[in-house]
């Protein structure tokens, strides 16, 4: 996998436990953050699959991660900082696997 893909996770990463760590107060600016790098990620990997090197599974596991990051972004209500932990794991987890996938 790319490295461009697992860099813009890791960034978001990154975003969503700067988001998580200042609960309950919610950081729009990290929120940001965390939904624009998901979707860096995101594009990395659709460039992969469409060059044939990419993994359909990960974009959309990636995608529920991002639906539920933009929970935070966009809350209807009170944000759900258990969805939110949940989603900042399963991208850990993603992450992971990316990673072990460009090692050689």
């Amino acid at each position: 996998m790319g490295r461009s893909a697992v860099q813009a996770g890791e960034k978001a990463e990154a975003a969503l436990a700067r988001a998580l760590a200042n609960q309950p107060n919610r950081d729009g600016e990290a929120f940001t953050e965390a939904t624009e790098r998901l979707c860096e990620m995101r594009d990395a990997l659709i460039g992969q699959c469409r060059a044939g090197a990419g993994s359909e599974p990960h974009l959309g596991r990636l995608n529920a991660v991002i639906s539920s990051a933009m929970t935070g972004q966009f809350p209807l209500g009170k944000t759900d900082w258990i969805l939110l932990e949940t989603a900042r794991s399963a991208l850990h987890s993603l992450l992971d696997e990316l990673r072990d996938l460009a090692t050689p």
